[in-house]
């Protein structure tokens, strides 16, 4: 069971949609820009959370703002890539989680 995990693991280590990526994430690690603003909406979605937990009304203008920075940050080509690539990496995983899954449920 172990090395077939550990040949499942390999699988997608050396798969095409992980190297694919690594390779953007790390182009978009370098982005001083596209960092800082997603630093930015991390901090706006704290401070949107707590206001709207405690009832006041203010989270709605920083849900706004929040918004604005999200559709500036998705129209940067090299983020656009990097959510492609994220999406087909979990594309990956879901099917390799399925397999998991149903050889589980087979020796179960």
């Amino acid at each position: 069971m172990e090395s077939k995990l550990e040949a499942l693991f390999n699988s997608i280590e050396n798969s095409k949609e992980y190297k694919e990526y690594l390779k953007i994430k790390n182009i978009l690690d370098k982005d001083e820009e596209i960092k800082e603003q997603i630093e930015e909406i991390k901090e706006l979605e704290k401070q949107a959370t707590y206001l709207e937990y405690i009832g006041d009304e203010k989270y709605k203008e920083i849900d706004l703002e929040i918004m604005k920075k999200t559709d500036i940050l998705n129209n940067k080509p090299v983020y656009q890539e990097y959510l492609n690539k994220m999406n087909e990496l979990n594309d990956e995983l879901a099917i390799s989680s399925n397999m998991i899954e149903k050889y589980i449920e087979e020796k179960v």
